[in-house]
């Protein structure tokens, strides 16, 4: 697989993710069965990070993920991106993101990130993880 088809890969995941009128689904089509996701510590299998990702849209009225730097090698990538988050109420969070990606058959099989919240409160921490 080529390295710039892992790179389309992470932003079309993120653009399904953060797209509220998409089926939740359709995420399950980016991931391997048996997906990993560690954020700050915590860990979801597939069927949690769903359950993250609506969470998310019930919790939010809109997410805009923009990564600032990418870098792909082998059946590794990373990113450093930034994750907004406005709510309903119009409050806003903006938080940080190192992820680490490993890709197995052309899907995202495990994710490592760290976050760190740039603006909002230290609630906004676990929205990394929210279920």
């Amino acid at each position: 697989m080529s390295l710039r088809h892992h790179e389309r890969t992470i932003r079309q995941m993120f653009s399904t993710f953060t797209d509220f009128n998409s089926e939740i689904s359709a995420l399950s089509d980016f991931m391997t069965p048996d997906y990993r996701q560690r954020v700050d510590g915590n860990e979801m299998t597939l069927d949690a990070f769903l359950r993250h990702a609506n969470a998310l849209r019930n919790g939010l009225r809109r997410l805009e993920i923009s990564i600032k730097h990418v870098v792909c090698e082998s059946d590794r990538a990373a990113t450093v991106h930034l994750a907004r988050a406005i709510r309903h109420s119009g409050e806003c969070s903006l938080i940080k993101v190192i992820a680490f990606y490993e890709f197995r058959e052309e899907r995202i099989c495990l994710v490592d990130e760290l976050t760190h919240v740039l603006e909002g409160g230290q609630n906004d921490k676990a929205l990394g993880s929210l279920q």
